[in-house]
């Protein structure tokens, strides 16, 4: 919702349309938000995984930009770029997951670096550790989390499965 209002109104004024599409989009406004997509009167789309499903069709997909990657697993973001005829990806993430790493040095993926926050914006601080440490690492958990704060774990997922 925060990138479609920001990328809404940023827009606007260059006549270019512009659609939100998640898992709670109402029936009737999904339909029509795929007959839009497929038919090309729909310059841009923001959504969620709900892009990946079977009835969305692009006319002419150029541009995929995902955000928080780490949520899209390689089957996901496969279905989502099959979606094009071989569109310019961008893959954007805060955390260096190991698999991000991997693309840039075994992949066909370059690197871009932010090294300024955005203004108002603290330092996120993070961390490597092993098993070992497991204790030490839900102590800081519950520490965070008693000071109020939120907590932001990235643990390796290979396939799915129920657990």
């Amino acid at each position: 919702n925060q990138h479609y209002h920001k990328i809404s109104a940023m827009l606007e004024d260059f006549g270019v349309r512009v659609a939100l599409l998640t898992g709670s989009t109402k029936t009737m406004e999904r339909r029509e938000i795929y007959k839009e997509l497929a038919d090309g009167s729909i310059n841009v789309v923001i959504g969620t995984h709900a892009l990946i499903q079977e009835q969305v069709a692009f006319k002419k997909l150029g541009l995929v930009i995902i955000d928080e990657q780490h949520r899209f697993g390689v089957v996901q973001r496969l279905a989502l770029i099959n979606k094009g005829d071989r569109p310019d990806i961008l893959a954007m993430t805060a955390t260096p997951i190991p698999r991000s790493l991997a693309l840039t040095v075994y992949g066909d993926t370059a690197l871009s670096e932010i090294r300024h926050l955005p203004a108002g914006r603290k330092p996120i601080k993070s961390y490597w550790k092993t098993s070992s440490q497991l204790d030490e690492v839900y102590s800081l958990m519950r520490q965070q989390l008693a000071e109020g704060f939120q907590i932001y774990a990235v643990t390796p997922l290979i396939s799915e499965s129920e657990t």
